[in-house]
């Protein structure tokens, strides 16, 4: 599988999602390259302005106590 490294160039690619360098067992979705599945995983998730939109925990609110 070719994954766009080229050694005898000097170049290697990095990670689509984090910048890391790609380790031993890179994951190629579509056109991209992830360093792991965690971040393949990562950069599929939907996201807002505010966050994580699909994200299943809400915010924690904090309430001021009365004397």
């Amino acid at each position: 599988m070719n994954l766009g490294l080229s050694k005898a160039e000097g170049t290697e690619r990095k990670c689509d999602n984090c910048g890391e360098e790609l380790g031993p067992k890179p994951v190629q979705r579509g056109g991209q390259v992830y360093c792991c599945e965690a971040c393949a995983f990562e950069a599929q998730r939907s996201a807002d302005c505010g966050g994580r939109s699909d994200s299943t925990i809400a915010p924690s609110v904090v309430e001021q106590s009365e004397k």
